[in-house]
Order: structure tokens, then sequence, then C-alpha cells
């Protein structure tokens, strides 16, 4: 049995728990720096300060990205728990006495972000709300929220989908091709491509690219999960075109390629309804809390 007890002059900090998740998530102390708006000198402040407290690293730097050391893995589900339950007493408090429905869309790629602990989280605060999700592209989202079939939707912002005024930006990082390491395939004509269906704005980045620089290309593999099309590249059957961070938290024998056309970033945002009641600004609130954005 452990029978250490913390001084009381011990804690972990919120804002330190958030950049801490932020650099596990991207694998880059840039990009995270991106999503929790400080600098990079700053987050690595934060992460020696954590790294202090604890006695021990948090993450080890392999293959060009940051990963979670054994300490690091430990700390991953208590720093989740800890920012989660500091969202939800906040959001209790700021607007405890709503009901009713938010309906949300979230575009298929953001399904693999903490989109579905944020949402969590926000039901626990606020149990008289019923959530409803939907899944899709970012276009059909967009179109839903227009024709008042969404109060809220989180969208992945380039090709048809424009950045709207309201918008809020929740956080960008570049697009990068996802290769295997070893490929034999970078030669071939036309090239094997790993893309989502017609709608998702990575998908346009990448064909478009391609088309730019006069690279013939093929169409191989089809998928809304970006799992599924890294499990094609895992193969060597083709490349894709995702987030940075997704490319850089991959396992072997994933990597970066920087010899195909250069691709935009890709921008997370939060997008509300005209008219937006009392449960859609509380939900809101709690989302760009979440991203360090001001409410």
């Amino acid at each position: 049995m452990n029978n250490f007890v913390v001084p009381t002059s011990m804690h972990l900090e919120i804002d330190v728990l958030k950049t801490f998740i932020a650099v596990a998530e991207t694998g880059s102390v840039k990009f995270a720096a991106e999503r929790v708006s400080r600098s990079p000198a700053a987050v690595s402040m934060q992460m020696k300060k954590l790294e202090h407290l604890i006695g021990t690293p948090v993450f080890h730097r392999a293959e060009g990205a940051m990963r979670l050391s054994d300490t690091g893995d430990k700390l991953m589900p208590h720093a989740y728990r800890i920012v989660e339950a500091n969202h939800t007493a906040l959001s209790a408090m700021l607007c405890p006495d709503i009901d009713g429905m938010v309906r949300v869309g979230l575009c298929l790629e953001n399904i693999e972000t903490q989109m579905p602990e944020i949402l969590a989280g926000f039901s626990r605060a606020h149990p008289g709300i019923t959530v409803t999700t939907n899944a899709g592209d970012a276009q059909d989202l967009a179109a839903m929220l227009t024709a008042g079939a969404l109060d809220i939707a989180i969208l992945t912002i380039g090709g048809n989908v424009a950045h709207l005024e309201q918008d809020r930006l929740l956080y960008e990082q570049p697009l990068a091709w996802a290769t295997h390491k070893n490929s034999q395939r970078l030669d071939e004509r036309p090239l094997q491509v790993a893309v989502a269906p017609i709608g998702c704005p990575w998908r346009d980045a990448a064909l478009d690219a391609l088309k730019r620089a006069g690279i013939e290309y093929q169409v191989a593999y089809l998928s809304n999960v970006s799992e599924s099309q890294l499990a094609a590249v895992r193969a060597d059957l083709a490349v894709a075109a995702l987030p940075a961070s997704r490319i850089s938290n991959s396992t072997q024998p994933i990597c970066a390629n920087d010899d195909l056309p250069t691709l935009p970033y890709t921008k997370m945002v939060l997008r509300l309804s005209d008219n937006p009641g009392a449960n859609t600004k509380a939900l809101a609130a709690q989302i760009l809390s979440f991203y360090k954005r001001p409410v």
C-alpha cells in the first residue's frame, strides 16, 4: 500500500495540463503552441515545470515527434479527467438551470478529437439537456446549420466550405503527406491516393495540390476515417493527406513526406446557428474554453 502523502503545496495546474494534452495529441511543441495560443517557448517552459513537479520526464523525442514517456502515459487519463472536471464545474455554475435540447454537428474527421469527451462533460454538467449529434462532411453540416437543422457544428474549413466571419477558430495545423517510410509507390503514375469521399476539405486540398503539380493520380481507397486511410499507407498501397499531428502520432512505418506538393493548413472552427439559444451558447462556451479561446 502506498502511504505517500502529497504535500499541500503541490498541485497540477489546469493550464499546464491543457498544454500537456495538446503536446501529447499533436506530437509537436509547435502545433501544441498554436492550439493553446502560446509561444513554443512558453509551451516548453510549462512542460519543464510539469516535469519538475513530477520529478521525471513526461515526453521523449522519437523520429522528430514528441512521444509520451511511461510517466506521461500514466498521467494522460488523469489530465483528461481533471481538465474535463474543471470545464464541467464552470459550465454547471455559469449556466445552472438550462434544459431542453442542443443539436450538434461533427465532421467525421473531427470525431477522433476530444469532442466526444467535451460533449460528455457538457451532458454531465447539464443533465436536463439532451445532446443529439450528427456526423457528416463539412459541406453537409454547413448546409444543415443554414437550414436550421443544427444548432452548432464543429467544421473543418476548406474546399467548398468557406470560412465565415462569425466562425470561431478552435485550432489549425498544416496538412502533410503520409507515406510508408520505405515506399515503393511515390514514383508510380498514376499515384495511388487514399482520401475521404467528396465533401472533405482534406480530399480537396490533396487532389488540388496534385493537379497543380501535374501529378497523375488515382483514388485507390475511400474512407471517412483517417485510421483506415493510414492502414492503406501502412501497407504501402497509397499515400494520404492528413493533419501533420495525425501522422506524427502514427506508428511505424508511417512518416511525413516532403517530396510531394506542399499542402495548406487545415482549420477546425466552431459555427453557431443564426439565433443560438441558451443551450447552444453554453455548449459553445465550454468548447471555446477547452481550446483556450476567448468566450
